[in-house]
């Protein structure tokens, strides 16, 4: 079994200003960011907080809800931005996603994204996970992460069904 950690509301909005920052400091100042859904909405709203953009959405289909952990063939979209608003047409966007695991979801929808009219693509991501990934990021895309982790299981407090067990198990399970 796959080691687990759990992460509280207030780990991930301490790693999220801490990621704003290094996207501050990166000189490309982003003009929106596209969550990918549905882990990268909640990571890109309190992104918002530190970046003051607006946030539209895309999300896809990678990983079979029926059985759990497991992957479909291929990625899907289900939302897409089709067609592109003019509102993002020639702008820097950054794509926001909860956790780089495989990067397969990631590779797909920065291929996608790659086809419209942006001045530039950046990507930033709650977790990073320390293993070889499937999916490749292109050269020279702007890459922040807030956090590298070892390849666990991360349980994050929207997915939990019982936020004081899930916050009980997150002070049990600190890494250092």
């Amino acid at each position: 079994m796959k080691k687990k950690i759990w992460y509280t509301y207030d780990d991930i909005h301490r790693v999220i200003k801490q990621l704003s920052i290094k996207i501050k400091n990166s000189g490309v100042h982003y003009d929106a960011m596209i969550a990918i859904g549905g882990g990268g909405f909640i990571p890109a709203r309190i992104l918002r907080c530190f970046l003051n953009i607006p946030i539209y959405a895309v999300t896809t289909a990678y990983y079979d809800n029926d059985h759990a952990g497991q992957v479909t063939d291929s990625v899907k979209k289900i939302q897409w931005l089709d067609p592109l608003p003019e509102s993002l047409r020639g702008k820097n966007v950054l794509v926001v996603d909860e956790v780089d695991d495989s990067r397969v979801t990631l590779e797909f929808c920065l291929n996608e994204l790659a086809k419209e009219d942006f001045a530039s693509i950046g990507v930033a991501v709650l977790h990073e996970k320390i293993k070889e990934k499937a999916g490749k990021i292109p050269e020279n895309m702007p890459y922040f992460s807030g956090i590298t982790v070892p390849d666990w299981w991360i349980n994050y407090p929207w997915d939990a069904e019982d936020i004081d067990e899930h916050n009980s198990l997150a002070a049990q399970s600190k890494i250092d």
